[in-house]
């Protein structure tokens, strides 16, 4: 039996539309909790082999029997006689999750009509699940990127062929506050950037190199979003701790504790008396470990030193905590 004209108005344009929504599918639950006269209906998810969990649900719900769920066949209409009595149907899409429809109520059973109209919503929760996990896998993305991005110390924007901007990370958004009587020369030099196919430094404050680097992007298949011709780099600010983690450098270079906080200080732009002084080195000490600091960095020097680091995946954790290296009588290796 298809959908009558009044239950695609009432369900199925909610159920295609609430992909959208913050809490997914609300509406739908909603008009649909009323069509059958339910007492609680809702929506379990998984993602592959992950456990199944609430997506959004409208009234009580008892606990998930993961077994169950595993069990269920997709598109075929089940009926549970636990806490009340309930009809379930699943339904699968192509990148691995799934979802199961549940509508309960606390005392009458629900008719045949009931489940016959689970059983034609079932296509239709198919392709606005799959709508919605191809969203949340891109959200997923952008916030790894993002996170990404700022462990490198690094903001964005994104400018249309026109020189709007059309995103910009989380970072460069007080950038964006705080110049907004400059957004047009942002977009000049976005678009000139654009015309010369060639980077471009667009100042941002008196500070010597507080600057972005504009850079011009290959044409992207964006669809019906805008597509970006050129991307803003920006070199984020110098965080809470001078130079990388010696955490960090130990692991990265075989160190011991003490070469590695050396090495630290002298990326942070310490010379060897500084960082002796820093560290509570005499000088000599200081000019012994920075021997067996080059020799294991293969470096012939602070400035070779400070360019190996200044090269390795360190400086993408320059304010990331690490575990402590051992002092002299604690590291576990030998000194």
């Amino acid at each position: 039996m298809a959908m009558t004209r009044p239950d695609e108005t009432d369900l199925l344009l909610p159920l295609h539309d609430g992909a959208h929504e913050a809490a997914p599918f609300t509406l739908f639950l909603q008009r649909l909790r009323r069509r059958v006269r339910a007492d609680a209906v809702g929506l379990v998810v998984r993602s592959g082999t992950a456990p199944w969990h609430w997506l959004n649900h409208l009234g009580p719900h008892p606990a998930l029997d993961q077994d169950r769920l595993i069990t269920l066949r997709p598109h075929r209409v089940y009926t549970d006689e636990g806490e009340g009595n309930s009809r379930l149907i699943r339904v699968d899409e192509p990148g691995g999750a799934a979802a199961v429809l549940v509508i309960r109520r606390d005392h009458a059973d629900f008719t045949a009509a009931d489940g016959a109209l689970l059983a034609r919503l079932a296509p239709h929760l198919a392709i606005a699940l799959r709508t919605r996990a191809t969203l949340d896998d891109a959200a997923s993305r952008a916030a790894i990127a993002e996170q990404a991005l700022g462990a490198s110390r690094t903001g964005w924007m994104a400018f249309a062929a026109d020189g709007r901007i059309l995103a910009a990370s989380s970072s460069a958004e007080p950038l964006l506050e705080s110049r907004r009587a400059t957004a047009r020369q942002f977009a000049a030099d976005a678009i000139a950037c654009m015309a010369d196919q060639a980077p471009r430094i667009v100042h941002l404050g008196p500070e010597p190199g507080q600057a972005m680097l504009l850079v011009p992007v290959l044409p992207v298949h964006a669809g019906l979003a805008p597509a970006p011709a050129a991307i803003g780099l920006i070199a984020l600010g110098r965080p809470r701790v001078d130079g990388p983690q010696p955490g960090l450098l130990a692991a990265l270079f075989g160190l011991t504790g003490s070469e590695a906080r050396l090495a630290a200080a002298i990326a942070g732009g310490a010379s060897l008396s500084e960082s002796a002084t820093r560290l509570g080195l005499t000088i000599e000490t200081a000019r012994n470990y920075s021997k067996r600091l080059f020799a294991k960095t293969r470096t012939g020097g602070q400035v070779d030193l400070v360019r190996l680091i200044s090269a390795s995946v360190a400086r993408f954790a320059t304010g990331v905590p690490t575990p402590p290296v051992g002092n002299e009588a604690g590291d576990p290796r030998s000194e």
